[in-house]
């Protein structure tokens, strides 16, 4: 890169100022981002496969002097270098994908609209095991609350033909006050709107059909 750790540091941290995840959390990047910072960022938004593919061609360049993070220490007595990868792999993408549905939906639960970076989730519509090939498509993402995406994942609720939110009968059958005020009260409306990646018809009724339970 011909660049000192000092002025990759600062680089990043112009960066940071772009992140939904590090903005909404009520913390700052630097000031003086310039127009190619920008770019860059738009970039790696808009592409994410080509972006998981420069960086793990990066990664596999570097790997033979791998310098493991704690977690990987502690489990690099049961796992090979190259399961290892793997999981730094997966990272990376799961990473990508976060950053895009987040700022996708500003930064908002779509279904309740939390805005308290530390307890969304970027939600699969079509899970992450099911469809490798759609895994960073941001229009396989919707941006949750973890109680939102949780029952999401379980099938507790989804999404109509028209996009109107459906709870599952078996929630219909409590009595938890709970659940009535955070998704009883939501069912027939809609989510909130995303910026830029509407969620693909196709996906939703893979969840409509396969996830969900009536």
């Amino acid at each position: 890169m011909d660049r000192t750790p000092g002025s990759v540091s600062m680089k990043l941290c112009n960066f940071a100022s772009l992140d939904p995840v590090i903005y909404e959390s009520g913390r700052k990047g630097l000031s003086n981002v310039s127009k190619k910072d920008r770019e860059i960022w738009a970039w790696h938004i808009e592409n994410p496969k080509e972006f998981q593919e420069k960086s793990q061609k990066l990664l596999d360049e570097i790997s033979d002097g791998d310098v493991l993070s704690s977690d990987d220490i502690k489990t690099q007595n049961r796992t090979t270098r190259t399961e290892l990868k793997s999981i730094v792999k997966i990272r990376i993408g799961q990473s990508i994908f976060r950053k895009m549905v987040l700022e996708n939906y500003q930064g908002k639960c779509c279904f309740s609209g939390v805005d308290i970076p530390q307890l969304l989730v970027a939600s699969h519509i079509v899970p992450w095991a099911d469809r490798e090939d759609i895994r960073l498509n941001p229009r396989n993402g919707l941006c949750l609350s973890s109680i939102h995406d949780r029952a999401f994942d379980q099938g507790y609720w989804t999404l109509s033909e028209d996009s109107k939110i459906i709870v599952s009968e078996e929630l219909k059958r409590t009595n938890s006050n709970f659940i009535k005020e955070n998704f009883l009260q939501y069912e027939g409306g809609g989510l909130l709107l995303p910026k830029n990646y509407n969620p693909d018809p196709k996906f939703l009724y893979y969840h409509r059909e396969i996830i969900f339970k009536p």
